[in-house]
């Protein structure tokens, strides 16, 4: 029997307008994936999270919590021509 350790991950989905489908980013592993739907995209990074722990509790490297990172918004000017 294998014992289970449930964990969470911060995930952000922003929908690509341009490539019509959609990126998902976890913040605490820098890992990204794409799907061409909410859905997939979802499944997507969850299986890409999924190999990128395994593979770390293979190689014995350290499993990083989640980072709980922040949105911000940065207000810029831009200089106008005129």
């Amino acid at each position: 029997m294998t014992n289970q350790n449930e964990m969470q991950y911060q995930v952000m989905i922003e929908g690509d307008d341009a490539e019509k489908d959609f990126i998902a980013y976890i913040p605490a592993l820098r890992l990204g994936a794409r799907g061409e739907s909410l859905e997939e995209v979802r499944e997507n990074a969850k299986d890409l999270l999924m190999m990128e722990l395994e593979t770390r509790i293979r190689d014995g490297k350290e499993i990083p919590k989640d980072n709980n990172a922040t949105m911000e918004m940065i207000h810029i000017s831009l200089p106008v021509k005129k």
